[in-house]
């Protein structure tokens, strides 16, 4: 009898025993290990320029301003040179208008002139007449009150046989005008005359 109740108090120790045991390690088991720590994320740097990308950069930026300026400085002188072709075409034009109307105004003037010279010759003309009409001393003393170019060009319409006697009869000082007109009339005339004539060699 004591032997089996041995045996019985045997088997609930070793079985008890068992059982805590399971226990224990079930919780061991249920035991969290803590996850091993991370570090912090770092922040991402920024990216670094070197100097010598700075430095073309900025050379980069001096050539385009430069190339700026300089298509301004171009763009100021086409407009400047437009300019000047429309001003010189302008005066060109102008140039042109007034040069036809001098050429207009020329030959108006010639015209004019031209029938002053023939009504002044037809003026001298009937002139010339009536003083030939006249006896000597009365024409030298009516062409001696008038200017000597006139008195001129009166006497040399004069028939020679005419004149002679007439410019004897004017004032002596009126007279050597006359003269002096009548010569300056023919000097060309006389001059072409007095010019030797050229001659061979003379033959030995």
């Amino acid at each position: 009898m004591n032997t089996g109740l041995l045996n019985v108090k045997r088997i609930l120790i070793v079985g008890f025993a068992l059982t805590l045991s399971s226990s224990t390690m079930s919780a061991r088991a249920a035991v969290t290990v803590p996850a091993p720590a991370t570090e912090p994320a770092k922040p991402a740097l920024a990216p670094q320029i070197s100097e010598t990308t700075t430095d073309d950069y900025t050379q980069d930026a001096r050539i385009l301003g430069e190339l700026a300026r300089r298509k301004a400085a171009l763009d100021r002188r086409e407009h400047e040179l437009d300019l000047r072709e429309t001003q010189l075409s302008a005066a060109e034009l102008l140039a042109r208008k007034e040069v036809g109307q001098l050429t207009s105004l020329r030959g108006e003037v010639e015209k004019i002139v031209n029938q002053q010279t023939d009504d002044a010759s037809a003026d001298l003309a009937m002139l010339a007449g009536l003083f030939a009409n006249m006896k000597p001393a009365q024409a030298a003393a009516i062409l001696g009150k008038l200017d000597i170019a006139k008195a001129a060009a009166i006497l040399r319409r004069l028939p020679t046989r005419m004149a002679g006697p007439v410019l004897a009869a004017m004032d002596p000082t009126s007279a050597a005008g006359v003269t002096q007109e009548l010569q300056r009339a023919h000097a060309p005339f006389q001059d072409a005359s007095a010019t030797p004539v050229a001659t061979g060699g003379s033959s030995q």
